[in-house]
């Protein structure tokens, strides 16, 4: 039985944090791992970035791990890119737990939750469509920006 908690040591991001996007170079530390992942949110986008939202569809990104260490830094950075200062009402963006299936391409397997981790996340804290948001298209039951 494990005695300890776990601390919380991965993000999941959707957006412009994903490799090949334009914050990628943005994380201030090296990942131990980054692994295709989704959650079950709303997503939705507009030209410059995407917002996601409570909700049940799949919300398709990626889990990025970090050494325990290297936590403070990340989620400093991260929470400055995103908006956020403690969950304030003012926040762009909260900063939630989440719990992040990691993508295996076997889609059974990816149906069963087997591999889940639970990872930090960020929730557009306004309403989107007011700021010009649109819902994402869902194709095969998944949500992905872009779109």
């Amino acid at each position: 039985m494990e005695t300890e908690r776990r601390q919380v040591n991965s993000f999941f991001v959707y957006g412009t944090l994903k490799r090949g996007q334009c914050r990628e170079k943005l994380w201030p530390a090296e990942p131990s791992s980054v692994h295709p992942a989704w959650v079950v949110a709303t997503l939705y986008g507009r030209h410059d970035y995407p917002a996601m939202t409570r909700g049940d569809s799949r919300v398709i990104g990626e889990v990025w791990t970090f050494p325990d260490s290297e936590l403070p830094l990340v989620m400093c950075v991260l929470d400055e890119i995103e908006g956020t200062d403690g969950n304030g009402p003012s926040d762009l963006y909260h900063r939630y737990v989440v719990e992040a299936t990691l993508l295996s391409g076997n889609l059974q397997h990816d149906r069963d939750n087997s591999d889940c981790v639970k990872a930090y996340a960020y929730f557009y804290n306004n309403d989107p469509v007011k700021d010009g948001f649109h819902v994402q298209p869902i194709d095969k039951g998944r949500q992905a920006w872009p779109g």
